[in-house]
């Protein structure tokens, strides 16, 4: 009688156990999923202040544009890798010879034969930094990036650590490259320039032309009546030497 006793009290603390670890599990998951929701919340909410502060640095970044602020203004806006590439790109312009010229990307060669168009014809503002020149070609208000956003724009999106912004045309095909920098928006020119010039370069193909003829009839379009005296041709992918 006294060993059923015995056993009747193990199994009733063993059931409450048993009860006491499933709340003790029902629990664990409920602050789990609960967890798990406000993480999403968070997430969510993050997202959404990202996303409008991605539009709020691109307005602000095409106001200083408009401005014509000096080029040193706009750096704020800007990746450093950027802006060390467009030092890159001076060097080029300044130094590299027509058959390296010829074998460079189409956005990176339009902008080493503009600089040399400017060099040519001392069109280069004399209150610039000359340190500058090669950002402010593809940043100011006459730049390539300004003259791409002057078309209109689709919505903007986010994807992780990575902005962009289409055409209304084709809003899913980006032009305009923006990188998130802990705690702001920072447009990539070196990620966005090939964006930019990527229709100019199915034009060149429906023509049958290398990125050289290409380049070099987009400059005479452009600088024709402005530059009377300059020859729009293979001269341009040599070095201007002022010597």
């Amino acid at each position: 009688m006294h060993h059923k006793k015995n056993i009747t009290f193990g199994a009733k603390k063993l059931a409450l156990a048993l009860c006491l670890l499933s709340l003790a599990l029902l629990s664990a998951c409920a602050g789990h999923t609960a967890a798990q929701t406000s993480d999403a919340v968070t997430y969510a909410q993050t997202s959404e202040q990202k996303l409008q502060l991605l539009e709020k640095t691109y307005t602000e970044f095409i106001a200083k544009v408009e401005a014509e602020v000096p080029p040193e203004a706009l750096l704020e806006f800007v990746t450093d890798s950027s802006f060390y590439w467009t030092d890159t790109l001076q060097r080029y312009a300044k130094e590299m010879p027509a058959e390296q010229v010829e074998q460079l990307p189409l956005g990176e060669m339009l902008a080493v034969l503009v600089y040399r168009v400017y060099d040519r014809e001392r069109a280069w503002d004399p209150n610039m930094n000359e340190d500058y020149r090669m950002f402010s070609l593809l940043t100011g208000k006459s730049g390539l990036i300004r003259r791409m956003t002057n078309l209109k724009l689709g919505p903007f999106e986010i994807k992780k650590d990575r902005g962009s912004v289409g055409l209304a045309t084709s809003p899913k095909v980006p032009v305009i490259i923006f990188a998130w920098d802990d705690i702001s928006w920072k447009l990539d020119i070196k990620a966005t320039l090939p964006l930019v010039t990527k229709g100019l370069e199915s034009m060149g193909m429906k023509k049958e032309w290398s990125n050289k003829e290409l380049a070099l009839y987009l400059l005479e379009k452009e600088f024709h009546y402005t530059y009377t005296n300059i020859r729009f041709d293979d001269s341009l992918l040599d070095p201007y030497s002022t010597f």
